[in-house]
């Protein structure tokens, strides 16, 4: 029940919704999250972290690059429908 509830609180910021939708068409450094949202690194970062903490995206480093991608890209569509 903890995760849901964590999926579910994530899910409840327009601005994480938004970041979601991005993730859909590719994977994303935060520097382009930030340019396509207009967020500051931080508040980019923040929103990410909340994201990877519910399980709904995920990173791995290339070089000095974060890139972020959706975990299950298919469980995401379904929510989005739900919403």
């Amino acid at each position: 029940m903890r995760m849901q509830s964590k999926i579910f609180k994530a899910l409840a910021d327009n601005t994480r919704l938004r970041i979601i939708n991005l993730l859909t068409f590719r994977e994303m450094c935060v520097c382009e999250v930030m340019y396509a949202l207009d967020l500051t690194q931080p508040t980019a970062s923040h929103h990410l972290g909340i994201l990877e903490s519910a399980g709904l995206v995920r990173h791995r480093k290339e070089g000095k690059w974060a890139l972020y991608s959706l975990v299950n890209p298919q469980l995401v569509r379904n929510l989005q429908r739900l919403l």
